[in-house]
């Protein structure tokens, strides 16, 4: 069983629901070699800690840096929010000697695991707490690295980023097309579909084809959990 009062310590914050962060710590891999483990897996946790980060994120650099673009924040929050970033932050809670996982999965599955972990973690800290202890758990996690990144300017255009990646690992580029367009003309709204060999990867939207191009490419990015 997990130590619970040692994740509180890493953590520095009281754990009510125990049940709630068992779940969080339980990766499906695990039920795969353990059918009686009596926790779920921590998916349905992973999607809520996913958009909660993606809210503190945006806010803190809308209130903190506001000389900032919505490109640049989104940019920004893009280079924040990924795999890499993520799993340096569970690592830094040994959050790998508090999950359940299966120990035969790689050091590149093992990134994905404990990025998935921290969002379910982040989920629980809310659902256990509030908001504002969620908000000052993740920017005291974050704010250095938060400060590096706008200072140094260490974001890259989606665009670039994802058409740099599917040349390497594919030999392809990426294309896009309008699949749509929605409102009058002074105020109209595109929507933009990214495909790969014509398969639909993503679909983004944004005042113009530029920013809905952008904003496809941001979701590729994520959904093919590229850092």
């Amino acid at each position: 069983m997990i130590d619970l009062a040692k994740l509180e310590n890493k953590i520095k914050i009281k754990i009510k629901n125990k049940f709630l962060f068992c779940e969080a710590l339980t990766h499906k891999s695990y039920l795969y070699i353990n059918t009686k483990h009596p926790y779920k897996d921590n998916e349905r946790l992973e999607f809520l800690g996913d958009t909660i980060i993606e809210f503190i994120i945006s806010h803190y650099l809308f209130v903190k840096f506001p000389n900032l673009s919505e490109g640049e924040m989104t940019l920004i929050r893009s280079a924040l929010v990924n795999r890499e970033r993520l799993s340096m932050i569970s690592l830094d809670l040994d959050l790998d000697k508090f999950m359940f996982y299966n120990p035969k999965i790689g050091e590149k599955g093992l990134k994905t695991i404990l990025s998935d972990g921290l969002e379910a973690l982040i989920a629980a800290i809310f659902l256990d707490n509030n908001l504002d202890i969620t908000y000052r758990f993740l920017i005291e996690k974050l704010n250095q690295d938060i400060d590096e990144v706008v200072k140094k300017r260490l974001y890259k255009d989606p665009k670039s980023k994802l058409q740099e990646y599917c040349q390497e690992k594919y030999k392809l580029l990426p294309e896009y097309d309008i699949i749509r367009t929605e409102g009058p003309e002074h105020q109209k709204k595109f929507f933009v579909g990214l495909y790969l060999e014509k398969r639909l990867i993503s679909v983004g939207e944004g005042s113009s084809k530029q920013e809905a191009e952008i904003d496809a490419a941001n979701k590729a990015l994520k959904k093919m959990k590229i850092n």
